[in-house]
This record gives C-alpha cells, sequence and structure tokens, in this order.
C-alpha cells in the first residue's frame, strides 16, 4: 500500500487547487476500522473531442486519510477544467487539510481544518475558510460511523456575477463582492459498509453567523452508494446540494449537484 502514496499525494497537489459555500467535508475518507493505517480513493474523468476547437473536459477528485499513532490527518482535492480551443469555459476545484487526534478512551476529539476552493461557473471566484470542531465519535467500528460536529470557523469569500442566469437584471456596478465573517458550523454523519459490496454515506451541515444563528441558515445535504466491483474499484452515485438563502450575487438559492462515477479506493 506505501507504493500508492506517492501516486495519491501527486494527484492531490499537483492539480492546483467545486462545489460552492459548502463543502461536504464528511464524504471523504474515514478510517472506521482502527486497525487500518490508510484509506483513499480517487475519481478520475477524461473526455476530449476533436471539434471545430478541441474539447478538453478534466476533473479529478482525490481524498484519502492516513493514521500515525494516536494521529489521523485527511486530505483531499478537487479539480475541474473544460477548455474549447483556447478558450477556458469552466474551472473549480478545493484543496482541504483535517488533523484529528484519536483516542480509544475518549469519543471526543478536536479537528482543526483548512481549506481553498472555488467554482466559476456559480461565480465563486475564491474562497479561504479554517475552524475548529468539537467531533463526537458517537459509534465507530469496522462497518460502521456515527458522527457528529459543532466548531467556530472563519470564511473569506470573493463572487462576480459570471454564473447568474442570462435572464436576471445586473447591478450597474459588476464589481466583485467580498464577505469575510466568522460563522458556527455542525455537521452529522452516518456510514455503513454493507457485505463488503456497498457503502452508504449521509451527512446533514449547518452553518450560520453568530448573530444569526437560528435565522436563515446555510444548509447542506449529501448522499452518496457505492457499490464495489472488486477490492478497489467501484461504481459511484453521489447527490449533493446547498442551500443559501442570501447569496452574495443573484443566483439560486437551491444548488444541486448529481454525479455517478468509478471509484479507485486504497
Amino acid at each position: 500500500m506505501k507504493k500508492h502514496v506517492p501516486i495519491i499525494a501527486f494527484l492531490l497537489f499537483a492539480c492546483n487547487l467545486s462545489h460552492a459555500q459548502i463543502l461536504h467535508t464528511e464524504n471523504f475518507s474515514v478510517i472506521l476500522d482502527t486497525a487500518k493505517n490508510f484509506k483513499g480513493n480517487i475519481l478520475p474523468s477524461f473526455k476530449y473531442q476533436n471539434l471545430r476547437e478541441d474539447l478538453i473536459k478534466f476533473e479529478n477528485t482525490a481524498d484519502f486519510s492516513l493514521r500515525f499513532g494516536q494521529n489521523a490527518l485527511t486530505m483531499a482535492n478537487r479539480f475541474e477544467l473544460s477548455k474549447f480551443g483556447e478558450e477556458t469555459f469552466q474551472s473549480g476545484g478545493y484543496v482541504y487539510l483535517e488533523y484529528r487526534a484519536i483516542s480509544k478512551a475518549s469519543p471526543f476529539a478536536l479537528e482543526p481544518y483548512g481549506q481553498v476552493h472555488w467554482n466559476e461557473v456559480r461565480g465563486l471566484d475564491r474562497k479561504y475558510a479554517g475552524g475548529l470542531n468539537f467531533r463526537w465519535r458517537i459509534v465507530s467500528n469496522e462497518t460502521t460511523g456515527f458522527f457528529a460536529g459543532i466548531g467556530p470557523f472563519y470564511e473569506f469569500e470573493r463572487w462576480d456575477f459570471r454564473g447568474v442566469r442570462a435572464n436576471v437584471e445586473l447591478p450597474n456596478d459588476r464589481s466583485p463582492i467580498e464577505r469575510e465573517l466568522w460563522r458556527l458550523g455542525s455537521y452529522i454523519s452516518f456510514k455503513q459498509e454493507v457485505a463488503e459490496k456497498v457503502i452508504l454515506d449521509f451527512s446533514v451541515y449547518y452553518q450560520n453567523s453568530y448573530d444569526q444563528l437560528f435565522t436563515d441558515p446555510r444548509l447542506g445535504s449529501s448522499a452518496r452508494i457505492t457499490y464495489m466491483l472488486t477490492k478497489f474499484l467501484g461504481l459511484t452515485l453521489l447527490y449533493q446540494n446547498i442551500y443559501d438563502p442570501a447569496p452574495l450575487v443573484p443566483i439560486p438559492e437551491l444548488f444541486h449537484d448529481l454525479t455517478f462515477s468509478v471509484n479507485i479506493s486504497l
């Protein structure tokens, strides 16, 4: 397994830094079996068509968790790029890093994390965020994981108007809009492996600023099912959504993302 680590590290960091606002972090690899020291997933996709101009579409999502002693490090990356000739008309991605201390004696842990991501198709030029969650390991064994977390985080966002629909009236001043603030974030996630063939993964997210904790929160959810064809190869259907009641630019409040892909597990 050690020979795969450099390959995964390259995929994670050589791609540069796709969702907006909420990053569904509980979809990333979590080591359920405490005897394991490494777990990872890679979901690559490439498409080329020689039309009037060359059409190139590339997407790669990779994440892995590495355990050393009583510590765990989770790293994740996604990169999307679509080019038609010399024009890049869609780009997005993220880099995510999280640390967690593992204690058999206590089900609680602190998890500091940081992230950078963007999504041009929605108008998110860039986002930086970092925070600290108080994580509760409610159930964790070889096949089942049930987790909850809550904690503060800082975020900076810069939005432009590239993601606004054509029928929406734009303001005269179309300069990028920036916002930075502290929020309180929370999540609940459930993971289940069934007969070593089917992997279920569900999570929900709740975020809001401190002065409006229970008023118009930002919400997100994720549901994933993976059928393992072999020990390392599977088929994954993933649905995610984000609800932001007050986006900085006039884009739809509810965003959906449905993906079907081949999953390489390590």
